[in-house]
């Protein structure tokens, strides 16, 4: 009987470990950088942008709430943040840029790799030709330099959001340590504000610590005497600052970057970055406090404007463009109602301070009352602040009543003045914060006028 032949086996697979294969293949990884560099920046580069707009909004919100301190602390805190999304943003737009022009030319190498013709460009004079031959490099060359451009790049830009990011949380920390001591002072904001200047001149002492140490060493040995002492402090200070984290992030990329190009262009170049980071908040937030930034009214002046109407003043007219300007308002700028609503909103950043001077039956200006006695004390001190006049006669401001507007996000004092025995036609509201205030400075004299319409229902 016939037996059939055993089918064959197949051949066991070889293992496949990737470890030695990325170990002996290491260009891999090398190559995979230019996609990651491309997908983070067109990921992250235009969707920063809308960043700043919502970091806006949050601080101007919560900036009409404080005063001293806190205020301080907030601002750090959305000035480095919108620093790092406008710089990164920005950067990442440029670097998507140098790569588009990299590929470009990675493109142009495959189609044509011996670059330019130079025989082919007849109508180029022979001085014009041999001037930008002999400074040609090439496809290669130019590919190189470009890759290099949006490696640099892209790898500065990284740490200059990792050095306004660690800027950020030393001074919250720094803000933090100081508010805490200055609350367990009583709440005083001269004590905190020590504090904090005693915090921030120990830091400083720390990181200009070990160059000095370093030139005490240096020093020593070049006269031949002991330097043990001085050379074990600094690297026990240098062992110190190695286990902060984000400095050893740093070190690497700053160092070698540095190291390899021009020592001081290239430290110049990434603090001017840092320093234009932290003032684009600063040039957003005059943006919204100005009508415009740049403009060429010559006529119609911010003087005449504000002898005349101001959309902020005017509960129907106000935008996102006003949210900085806390003024005074009414309702609209007709008026047909037996009662106009008038509505001064509390500024803790600007009143708390002349309050202290001028309330003094409120402690520090701190009203601790309840009920009543609580609405009543801080109708007696508001009114001390300001002086109000419809039509050049005085308003008694001891009738308004403490209110809370979530949708204008501002408490203040909201009183109904009568409009009965008004003409019809145009009248004018004045207000004035700290009269005896002088013309200059945070507590300077600050007048408003509110023209509006009485035109009374048939």
């Amino acid at each position: 009987m016939n037996e059939s032949a055993p089918a064959p086996q197949p051949a066991p697979l070889a293992r496949h470990d990737p470890i030695p294969e990325a170990t002996a293949h290491p260009h891999r990884v090398r190559d995979r950088t230019d996609e990651l560099e491309l997908f983070i920046s067109g990921l992250l580069a235009f969707a920063l942008l809308a960043v700043p707009g919502y970091l806006f909004d949050a601080w101007a919100r919560s900036s009409l709430h404080t005063e001293g301190m806190y205020f301080q602390m907030l601002w750090f805190g959305f000035s480095i943040s919108v620093g790092m999304c406008y710089v990164l943003a920005l950067a990442l737009i440029i670097h998507l840029t140098v790569r588009g022009y990299w590929i470009g030319l990675i493109g142009l190498r495959s189609h044509f790799p011996d670059g330019i013709d130079w025989g082919r460009l007849p109508r180029m004079g022979a001085v014009t030709r041999a001037f930008l031959q002999a400074r040609d490099g090439g496809l290669d060359g130019s590919i190189e330099r470009a890759d290099r451009l949006a490696t640099m790049l892209f790898s500065t830009t990284l740490l200059a959001v990792q050095t306004l990011a660690g800027t950020l949380v030393l001074a919250v920390l720094t803000l933090g340590v100081s508010m805490v001591i200055g609350a367990l002072s009583g709440g005083a904001d001269h004590v905190a504000m020590l504090a904090l200047c005693t915090v921030l001149a120990a830091m400083l002492a720390l990181a200009v610590t070990p160059g000095i140490l370093e030139k005490i060493v240096a020093r020593r040995q070049a006269r031949g005497r002991p330097h043990e002492r001085p050379q074990r402090l600094l690297q026990g200070m240098l062992a110190a600052l190695q286990r902060v984290p984000l400095l050893r992030l740093m070190q690497t990329m700053q160092l070698t970057m540095q190291s390899n190009l021009r020592s001081r262009s290239f430290m110049a170049a990434y603090l001017f970055a840092v320093l234009v980071a932290m003032l684009l908040a600063a040039v957003q937030v005059m943006a919204s406090l100005k009508f415009s930034l740049f403009n060429r009214y010559q006529i119609v002046t911010e003087a005449a404007v504000e002898h005349g109407m101001l959309s902020a003043h005017y509960e129907s007219m106000r935008s996102a463009h006003d949210q900085l300007l806390p003024y005074p308002m009414i309702p609209s700028d007709t008026i047909s109602g037996a009662q106009l609503r008038l509505f001064i909103p509390h500024r803790p950043q600007r009143d708390n301070p002349l309050a202290r001077q001028h309330c003094t039956a409120l402690p520090d200006a701190r009203n601790e009352a309840t009920g009543q006695q609580a609405a009543n004390a801080a109708v007696e001190c508001l009114s001390r602040l300001w002086l109000v006049k419809l039509d050049g006669t005085p308003v008694d401001l001891h009738d308004f009543v403490p209110m809370e507007r979530r949708d204008l996000d501002m408490r203040g004092l909201v009183g109904y003045l009568p409009t009965r025995g008004l003409a019809p036609g145009r009248h004018d509201l004045e207000l004035v914060w700290n009269a005896a205030g002088g013309e200059r400075g945070a507590g300077r004299r600050r007048a408003f006028r509110i023209p509006f319409w009485y035109a009374p229902d048939p």
